[in-house]
């Protein structure tokens, strides 16, 4: 008798064991965690190498946004034209007997406020088909320019062959610039294709978003570049309408692949855009590098709908708040290895993205998990954790608010699944 009670509760272990692993998607086996999923207080500390590097003392980013007439107007255009009004716009022109038409716009050079090491970059853009619109950035560094260098790209691009990701003092890895040497200036140029007889069929830029990071020592230099934040009305929950990765209408082979379009599917649903999960996975999935968890393109396929969206980096809950308070949620890169973070539905992850929906009265943090169709609909982790897992990874987040006040919010994305032509 005492044998079959030990069978039994070992079987009932094992199928719990496998039932979970069932659930849990784009998390190996290996990380799942049987850890209640809220903890009253931090019970680990950061990789200390992670967290110097992702996250170190007296870090600052800042944003900064090419999106006004002024801004564009202080920039150089080729072949292209500046649309103003509500929604103002960089157009591509027209020149008779071109194929394909081609045009760029290209901002000031501009001064950081202070020397950085990190780059991430985004726009939001039109590109009706047979189109297609590329960033580049370069930065100085000790008075030498860098090599435009790609960062984003969206529709059907000219790409030539030898475009470079590398150069003596740097890299661009898939989306995000890193620097050997700090720089003290950035540039952006955008370029414009369109391989369409129609001469009206034209790719459009709204708004090119750089974000970069430093280190400041000064802290009164630190205070007023990045100010403390107080918001209130915080504690709310914006009851984003919850996908799972794994869900049964997603095709199993890129279920574990596909968090950030369902990330992001969440909350394009929640602005009144419900889209199929494997639309935006599709339009969001990156051919240049073989993945589906490009940052920038999922900013820019929730612009296609109208929506404002960049790339930001977060140090603190009070920034978030703000955002939460407003009625925007935020999506949120995150990375943790074996006790780096207790308390998720994973005892680690290589990279995971999530929906910040709220927070709790006690700060604690309401998330729409998509690793877990399950359990992860407004699951609550511990702000201590969770502030781990993302701020010491570089606390990289998808910023998307509400519709302009036009009418591009009720158009329907004109993107097909990105294609690329290389330049000859």
């Amino acid at each position: 008798m005492h044998n079959i009670m030990i069978r039994s509760i070992l079987l009932v272990l094992l199928l719990s064991s496998i039932s979970l692993a069932e659930d849990l998607v784009g998390i190996d086996a290996d990380d799942i965690s049987a850890a209640p999923a809220t903890q009253s207080s931090a019970t680990t500390r950061p990789a200390p190498r992670r967290a110097a590097k992702r996250n170190p003392p007296n870090v600052v980013d800042k944003l900064v946004q090419f999106e006004s007439t002024d801004s564009f107007s202080d920039g150089s255009l080729r072949n292209a034209k500046i649309i103003p009004g509500s929604s103002t716009r960089v157009e591509l022109g027209y020149k008779e007997g071109d194929f394909p038409r081609t045009g760029s716009w290209t901002s000031e050079e501009t001064k950081a406020a202070f020397p950085f090491g990190n780059l991430i970059a985004s726009f939001n853009v039109a590109t009706p088909g047979n189109t297609g619109v590329l960033l580049e950035v370069r930065v100085e560094q000790g008075g030498t320019w860098s090599p435009w260098v790609q960062m984003q790209c969206w529709g059907k691009n000219l790409i030539p062959l030898d475009h470079p990701l590398k150069w003596h003092d740097g890299s661009v890895q898939i989306d995000e610039m890193f620097l050997d040497k700090p720089a003290a200036k950035f540039q952006a140029r955008v370029s414009l294709t369109s391989l369409d007889f129609d001469s009206k069929i034209t790719p459009s830029i709204r708004r090119v978003s750089v974000c970069y990071t430093g280190v400041v020592e000064n802290a009164d230099e630190r205070k007023h570049l990045a100010p403390s934040t107080a918001p209130s009305q915080w504690a709310r929950d914006l009851k984003i309408p919850f996908r799972g990765q794994g869900a049964l209408d997603n095709p199993k082979s890129i279920r574990g692949m596909i968090c950030s379009p369902t990330s992001t599917s969440m909350v394009l649903d929640y602005y009144g855009f419900d889209r199929p999960t494997v639309e935006n996975a599709l339009a969001i999935y990156d051919p240049h590098h073989d993945l589906f968890g490009n940052w920038g393109r999922a900013v820019s396929r929730a612009g296609e709908f109208g929506l404002d969206a960049w790339l930001a980096r977060f140090r603190d809950w009070e920034h978030v708040k703000v955002e939460i308070a407003q009625g925007h949620p935020v999506i949120a890169s995150i990375k943790f290895g074996r006790g780096e973070a207790k308390g998720l539905l994973y005892e680690s992850t290589g990279g995971h993205l999530i929906v910040i929906r709220g927070f709790k009265e006690n700060g604690d943090v309401i998330v729409n998990d998509p690793a877990s169709r399950d359990k992860g609909n407004g699951v609550v982790y511990s702000a201590g954790e969770l502030a781990r897992a993302w701020f010491d990874n570089g606390g990289v987040g998808y910023v998307i608010h509400g519709a302009l006040p036009t009418n591009l919010a009720a158009t329907q994305p004109t993107t097909k699944p990105a294609g690329t032509a290389a330049a000859k």
